[in-house]
């Protein structure tokens, strides 16, 4: 059966223009009473708003994880792109500033690219093992 724009879909059935709203569909399924959709439709905005709350939390957890102890300044050249989506934050009334906005999105990258930083910081101690040996050798052959 194709769906029309016009069609209600409840519970997976469908009730088009022709089944009569009193009438109990061919198929033997009840039609739910206005009680039944109204509580459908709240349970449904119930559940987004509970999504919608987990959601921002999350965010606020985020935000105020990024911005503690915030105790490094750098200075940083971006394009116009990323100037428009910090400008943006900022605007917003999300972060107090630029300032705010840019810690926010650095540490929300460096979170999302863990991997790629463990796997640098495994290499930075190799280098520094290799170092050490080499500096034990050149000892060793020149000493004092």
């Amino acid at each position: 059966m194709e769906h029309r724009e016009s069609d209600v879909v409840y519970e997976g059935q469908i009730a088009d223009d022709s089944t009569p709203l009193n009438q109990a569909p061919a198929d033997g399924g009840k039609i739910p009473s206005l009680n039944d959709l109204a509580a459908s439709v709240k349970d449904v905005a119930q559940r987004t708003g509970d999504v919608i709350n987990k959601a921002t939390e999350s965010i606020g957890k985020a935000i105020d994880s990024a911005l503690a102890a915030r105790d490094h300044v750098v200075m940083v050249r971006v394009n116009d792109e990323s100037l428009r989506k910090i400008e943006a934050l900022a605007e917003s009334g999300i972060f107090k500033s630029r300032s705010e906005a840019a810690a926010f999105l650095i540490s929300e990258g460096v979170k999302a690219q863990s991997d790629l930083f463990k796997r640098i910081e495994e290499k930075i101690d190799q280098i520094e093992r290799l170092r050490s040996e080499l500096k034990t050798i050149v000892d060793e052959q020149h000493p004092g």
